[in-house]
């Protein structure tokens, strides 16, 4: 909502003028106008008011996109960067994260060619708001890939299009929402009554397209307004796109078994420990995004004292990932190691060997995401036009998301299934793919993305040749989420001395928050109870074996062919008559029937065209078909009944209620070479956290607990509360009359990451070929006594402004971090086929603190003749108590010690032009730790240095129609990960450029 009080704002400079300009300048129309200064404080209504009279000037284009940010942070009481509408709408950002990139001290994340979260000062913890309210994305919590890799607080379903204008706050005052480590970044809606009276309409119609993959694909914008005389307005934009996208990966998480000694299973043979995934995955990507989003605001000024304003973004992103990997074995599982002729490094840094393997196989994956959210706020505002203001707001928010994965995995050496009906005589497994070898060798050559290549002697069209495929597994899983909060606040505001020399304003205000999160993860299951399975938790106590655990159900998660009847694990004397005798994986009926090679169902094969597999393609599962994964599987098994059941130990409710309240002062007017605020927030938190975990001998819904989801629980339900005490003091200083010096200390806190907090206690299994038995290889748990992120932060800075868009500032900063959430990696005994064995299981702990300390340096200039210029640099240098096996006193997750930012630009006579770079620094990401023969090694994972390059072009052929063409990550820069050492590959993910050709148009 706009307008609220005792808090920073923007002031409008000519309101007349800015009407069809602001929105044409979001959507790129071509006429901006200026976007207001920052103020802090409740001398704006004063400020605007003398603007009114002001004489316009008009600039258009980017020029004034810069010139209106560069006039907002002169005029801001707070430390803030600035977004304005035009530059939103002016570069071909897709999504609102990546319209942050090019501030001063921001960075983002990507992944998948798509910005996704922003980092203050390298920090991820920070606070987004609507309308400096609260705002939920649906992307709170959400996991990715058939690894179920966490993220949380993603902006990427957020479009640009809907979006007014930002601001960063890297100082907060004591009026601002709680909950930025970093900062906040505050997304604003446009008021229509700051339009012009009158209909204004502005739209922009592209096409896109990105390398690596076929078909230009839609996106669009409109936005409408109608501003009736000053007293109603409504003001409806709609945004749709939909993208898609190519990327070559490397994985070497998907598996969290590596080893380095007594792990490998070649130890015999290769002496010199190295560093060994189970598997590398070489993997085919493409990605196809549909997103669409509308806004609607409504503003009502019945009197001059009394204004009512009501807003609602809705956002919907429906996001298909189709992968296809094939997974080369290394030092232990299916490997059977490396063969003489290899080179190790003094790091046990494989460079180059061969690898004898008795599993070759590609894997199928399907993941489709559908994430909604809802926003609404409304708020009355009264400003009696002399020394008092008031302001009431409650906003309700809900956010939802709906995941479903489907999972296949081929294979192309021998594969050996159970055969033989129940009541037929007792066989041993057969191999239906006969005629593929047994084993196969393949070469490695290592690098940022590793060669991979067929060695003599083994079939060199081993992964194309169909008559060695096997349909060998399949498996489905999904998420379900549910996040609800609402708002309601009031804040009031009184000029003690509305003077504008030395003036005093008082403020104060109170506000009730609540947030709720229901994560709920689950796997879907096959009943084989049709098919004679034994529930064996129902055979009567009287006849059962005390050394035989009877905890398992007749349900299954992997359609696997070579698992047959969990009976044939029974002691004799519970099995039937037709089971006497039998193994599970050895003589067992086949349970998991029908089966498929790829000549007997060629319609299930996809040939996959890849260049970075041996023999530049691959036969694998077509992805077409995998696209709604229930359907899929049940289409495989009609005989066997297919439903979705919750894993307890990845479902959490976490529920938030906050209490605050703050009292502030300001003091300076317009007239005083001065502006001082000081002020004091304090929020009480009540934090509930519902997390389950197993009991101490629980049965399961499945016939293994790598098989299925535990059946018995304990809900833990932890309930805290905690207040804290956030003072805060800004004070900016007219050294000069182009001077500005800025100080800032302050309290912040940032919220606790909603996975750790919630999670149970999960664990992951592998299947060892030798005994043919599923073994705990790692594993993860949450923690819902987690403390909040706490620091104390300090500024100071000096801006020089000179010309008509000249700015030279530097600024430096520190945070004390007293309360940081950390992940260690601890030895944990996990039972499992095998009789159980100690492995790595990762929790979150609360750190004892760290450091960032650092400066920044920014530059802009706009030449006369149309070209100009910004830039700006950081450096943050963060440290901490937490260590690894290697080092100590690591930095903060995810902090760039470098980081810098360039745009150069050339307007005139209706051409522009512009290129923007932004690059960052090597990052320290978090540790890996893994189970090595009983010793739990732990390794640093790092993010090499990461460039992207973005331009554009455009023209102007008339007032209201602009043709333009642009490009993201015109580099193709790869993101390129690396564990501990820079020469050991963790990760990577080929760039993808994108290019957008369209028009613009208003009216």
């Amino acid at each position: 909502m706009s307008d609220r009080i005792a808090r920073p704002r923007t002031v409008l400079s000519k309101k007349g003028l800015m009407g069809a300009a602001s929105i044409m300048a979001l959507l790129v129309a071509g006429n901006a106008a200026a976007q207001a200064a920052q103020g802090s404080g409740p001398q704006q209504a004063d400020t605007a008011a003398a603007d009114e009279g002001a004489a316009p000037i008009v600039v258009t284009g980017f020029r004034q996109s810069l010139a209106a940010a560069l006039d907002a942070k002169r005029n801001s009481n707070l430390i803030i960067e600035s977004v304005s509408a035009e530059d939103i709408g002016k570069f071909p950002d897709q999504n609102i994260t990546e319209s942050l990139q090019r501030l001063p001290g921001i960075q983002i994340d990507r992944e998948n060619g798509q910005g996704t979260k922003v980092r203050i000062r390298g920090l991820e913890q920070n606070l987004t708001v609507l309308n400096n309210e609260l705002f939920v994305t649906g992307q709170e919590v959400f996991k990715v890939g058939e690894g179920n890799f966490t993220r949380t607080d993603s902006l990427e379903s957020v479009p640009s299009e809907l979006i007014g204008g930002v601001e960063v706050f890297k100082s907060p005052n004591a009026s601002l929402l709680e909950g930025g480590l970093g900062g906040i970044v505050n997304l604003k809606t446009r008021n229509p009554l700051d339009l012009k009276n009158g209909l204004t309409v502005a739209g922009n119609a592209r096409l896109n397209k990105a390398n690596g993959i076929d078909g230009w694909k839609p996106t669009g914008a409109v936005v409408a307004s109608y501003n009736f005389n000053d007293k109603f307005g409504i003001i409806v934009s709609g945004s749709y796109s939909k993208t898609n996208g190519h990327y070559d990966i490397l994985g070497g998480e998907n598996r969290g078994n590596w080893a380095f000694g007594a792990g490998r299973r070649d130890t015999a043979t290769v002496p010199t420990n190295y560093y060994a995934p189970e598997y590398r995955y070489v993997t085919d990507r493409d990605q196809y995004r549909t997103r669409w989003g509308v806004s609607v605001g409504l503003a009502y000024r019945p009197t001059d004292t009394l204004s009512m304003d009501l807003q609602y973004f809705h956002s919907d992103l429906k996001v298909d990932t189709r992968e296809g990997s094939v997974k080369f074995p290394f030092g232990q599982g299916e490997s059977l190691g490396l063969l003489p002729g290899y080179k190790i490094n003094s790091n046990g840094v494989l460079e180059s060997g061969t690898i004898r393997a008795q599993s070759a196989e590609a894997i199928s994956v399907v993941d489709e995401s559908n994430i909604k959210s809802d926003n609404v706020q409304f708020g009355t505002k009264f400003d009696n036009g002399s020394n008092f203001r008031a302001n009431v707001e409650a906003t309700y928010s809900t956010g939802s998301l709906f995941r479903d994965v489907a999972n296949n995995d081929v294979r192309f050496t021998k594969y050996t299934v159970r055969q033989g009906a129940v009541g037929g005589p007792l066989q041993d497994g057969v191999a239906l793919n006969s005629a593929a070898p047994a084993t196969f060798d393949f070469t490695y050559s290592n690098g940022a993305f590793p060669r991979f290549g067929i060695a003599p002697g083994s079939p060199q069209d081993l992964f194309s040749n169909p008559a060695n495929g096997f349909f060998k597994s399949h498996w489905a899983f999904g998420d379900r989420s549910k996040i609800k909060g609402h708002s309601i606040r009031t804040d009031l505001a009184w000029d003690v001395d509305p003077s504008e020399k030395g003036k005093i304003t008082l403020s104060a205000g109170f506000r009730y928050g609540q947030r709720t999160v229901d994560f709920t993860s689950g796997r879907y299951l096959a009943d084989y109870s049709g098919k004679g399975e034994i529930d064996a938790t129902k055979i009567p106590l009287a006849e059962r074996d005390p050394t035989f655990n009877y905890n398992y159900t007749p349900y299954g998660y992997f359609q696997d062919g070579a698992i047959g009847y969990k009976i044939c694990d029974l002691p004799e004397a519970n099995k039937p008559a037709a089971f006497a005798g039998c193994s599970r994986f050895g003589n067992s009926p086949a349970l998991i029937t029908p089966y498929d090679t790829f000549t007997s169902n060629a319609g299930r094969v996809e040939t996959l065209v890849n260049p970075n597999v041996p023999g530049g393609k691959v036969l694998i599962q077509n992805r077409a078909q995998m696209v709604n994964a229930l359907k899929w599987i049940q289409n495989l098994y009609p005989s066997t009944p297919f439903s979705f059941f919750e894993d307890p130990l990845q479902t959490f409710f976490v529920k938030e209620e906050t209490k605050t309240g703050y009292v502030m002062a300001d003091i300076g007017g317009k007239d005083d070479s001065f502006h001082v605020n000081v002020g004091l927030r304090i929020v009480n938190t009540q934090l509930k956290v519902d997390q389950n975990q197993g009991t101490a001998n629980p049965t399961y819904w499945g016939t293994d607990s790598w098989n299925g989801v535990v059946k018995d629980f304990d809900t833990s339900s932890v309930q805290r509360s905690y207040t804290d005490f956030l003072p805060s003091v800004n004070v900016v200083v007219d050294a000069a009359q182009d001077i500005k010096v800025r100080a800032s200390a302050a309290r912040v806190t940032s919220r606790q990451p909603l996975f750790d907090l919630g999670r149970g206690f999960a664990t992951d299994f592998t299947r060892d070929a030798a005994t043919d038995k599923f073994l705990f290889t790692s594993g993860s748990r949450g923690n819902a006594t987690l403390d909040p992120f706490r620091a104390y932060q300090f500024d100071l800075g000096v801006e020089y402004y000179f010309g008509r868009q000249g700015l030279l500032s530097a600024g430096v900063f520190w945070k004390e971090v007293d309360s940081f959430v950390v992940t260690q990696t601890v030895p944990v005994f996990v039972n499992d086929q095998g009789g159980g064995r100690v492995g790595p299981v990762s929790q979150p702990v609360n750190g004892k603190g760290g450091r960032v300390k650092g400066f920044e340096l920014a530059a802009q200039y706009a030449f006369p003749f149309g070209l100009g210029f910004t830039a700006n640099y950081t450096f943050s240098d963060t440290s901490t108590e937490f260590s690894n096996d290697f080092e100590t006193g690591l930095p903060l997750p995810g902090v760039s010690k470098h980081s810098f930012n360039g745009q150069v630009y050339f307007e005139k006579h209706g051409f522009a032009a512009r290129a923007s770079y932004s690059w960052r620094s090597k990052s320290y990401l978090g540790n890996f730790g893994f189970g090595d023969g009983g010793v739990t090694r732990t390794l640093g994972i790092y993010q090499k240095p990461y460039g992207q390059l973005d331009g554009q072009i455009s023209y102007q052929v008339t007032p209201n129609f602009n043709v333009f063409l642009e490009g993201i990550n015109l580099n193709k820069e790869n993101t390129k990960t690396y564990l501990q050492f820079p020469e050991l590959p963790f990760r990577y993910e080929s760039g993808s450029r994108r290019i957008f050709a369209g028009v613009k148009f208003n009216f």
